[in-house]
């Protein structure tokens, strides 16, 4: 009789290894600096909370299901960001949907949320595909074998769509030039610095980080000419203008030209960084794991033929978009989200006084040991309809959760299926097994010096 055929062999890809216990303070603070998340203690990845005191400073780490439906939507008013959170991210965006709080905030989201309906959003799958399909054609002009990183590979796709569905081209927008600068400010601006621990005034992040400040500048001085230009022209009908004509239902109130640029680059920053690196974390997973590239490929055959991928396909790349979720699970692109309590309040049980320092380590929680079966190990068909009925939804934060959900994660799930669909369908892409991977921590979560791989052409 012939030999059974051999299981297929499980994925564990590189995940951060956490201390047993608390890194003594000073080393803590140093890990916390340079890479947030291989400071965790595993405790973190298996009890429902951890709390610490240290310097008279009180830190939970939450990543119990019922504890963060309290912290993110039933008592959501008690618990807002934070102000090391204000302190790394105003600078760039602002007061806009991202930083604000509170009435501020409600009106911007009730203002912001019809540009991101569906009918809005369908008819960019073109452009989106559109994209994916030049960078192909850059690759084969580049030959089979050659090297890419695709890590930036995947952020001059997104920064492109960004371009063309909300800036519908972006005139006066030099491409190169703001994709380099939203770089320089995550790498210097956008990390946590000794000047943040110790609360020293706010032009000493300036002082320490004087590439990211200049490249802040230079970003914000674009879009407002942008901006300007804008408001003098007809309509387009691409994001700009939806934003532009935006008015919150309840008071009338629609936006300023500077809270206009605070939104536009929060989309352009958060919007184009995140969908690149799940984009990033998907190919390299698939390129690990030759079966599953191949089950994609059989579903894209079956939905789409040889055809353009349209937003009605994207709706039934079941199984493609099950890998999206999965890397967005062991890697999620925003690995970590804070808030402070701002009195004393019960969470899941647990009572959290006034001024306590709230973590929601989302990587950490992606992999917990009581949320997850093998959770380190790369497995689309957790969610399939079946497994992920009943799995409660705050075990799953890649767009955070609660009111302050992402109000783009239509827009990005579209555009992750979409381009990867076209990409996996058009090449074929090998890790380089050289590299390691390591997730890194800056605003997002980078896989350290890119991410390279070799090309095979389909």
């Amino acid at each position: 009789m012939p030999d059974s055929p051999a299981p297929e062999a499980k994925l564990v890809p590189p995940a951060v290894t956490p201390p047993d216990a608390p890194l003594p303070y000073f080393r803590a603070m140093w890990t916390l600096m340079d890479n947030p998340i291989e400071a965790w203690p595993r405790p973190v990845y298996e009890e429902p909370y951890f709390y610490r005191e240290n310097n008279g400073q009180r830190f939970l780490y939450a990543t119990d299901p019922a504890m963060l439906k309290d912290i993110l939507l039933d008592k959501a008013e008690a618990f807002p960001k934070d102000w090391m959170f204000e302190r790394v991210t105003k600078p760039a965006l602002g007061e806009g949907l991202l930083t604000a709080q509170g009435a501020d905030w409600r009106w911007q989201r009730r203002a912001a949320a019809p540009a991101f309906r569906p009918q809005n959003i369908e008819p960019m799958c073109g452009p989106m595909v559109a994209a994916a399909e030049a960078a192909l054609a850059r690759w084969r002009l580049k030959g089979d074998g050659a090297r890419l990183d695709i890590a930036t590979e995947m952020t001059a796709i997104t920064f492109e769509v960004i371009l063309q569905t909300m800036l519908s081209g972006g005139e006066g927008i030099d491409v190169v030039a703001a994709a380099r600068r939203i770089t320089d400010y995550l790498e210097t601006l956008g990390r946590v610095t000794p000047a943040d621990f110790l609360q020293l005034p706010l032009w000493t992040r300036v002082a320490l980080a004087p590439r990211g400040y200049r490249a802040l500048v230079q970003l914000k001085a674009m879009v407002d000419r942008m901006v300007s230009r804008r408001r003098r022209e007809a309509a387009r009908g691409d994001l700009v203008d939806l934003l532009m004509a935006a008015e919150d239902p309840e008071s009338g109130r629609r936006m300023t030209d500077a809270l206009l640029r605070d939104n536009i680059l929060t989309f352009i920053g958060a919007g184009h960084e995140t969908t690149a690196l799940a984009l990033t974390w998907s190919l390299y997973l698939l390129g690990s794991h030759p079966p599953t590239a191949a089950r994609v490929r059989a579903e894209i055959a079956q939905v789409a033929g040889e055809a353009s991928i349209t937003a009605g396909h994207v709706e039934r790349l079941a199984f493609t978009r099950q890998v999206i979720q999965e890397a967005m699970r062991l890697y999620p692109s925003l690995p970590i989200m804070s808030r402070m309590a701002g009195e004393d309040v019960e969470a899941g049980g647990f009572q959290v006084k006034k001024g306590t320092f709230v973590f929601i380590p989302v990587y950490a929680i992606h992999r917990h040991r009581r949320l997850w079966r093998d959770p380190d190990t790369f497995d689309p068909d957790r969610w399939s309809a079946p497994e992920s009925e009943g799995r409660h939804r705050f075990a799953y934060l890649p767009f955070g959760g609660g009111p302050r959900v992402c109000i783009g994660q239509g827009f990005a799930m579209m555009e992750a299926v979409a381009v990867l669909a076209t990409l996996v369908r058009g090449a074929t892409l090998i890790p380089d097994p050289g590299h390691r991977i390591r997730p890194v921590v800056r605003v997002s979560m980078r896989p350290q010096g890119g991410m390279p791989m070799t090309l095979r052409l389909a």
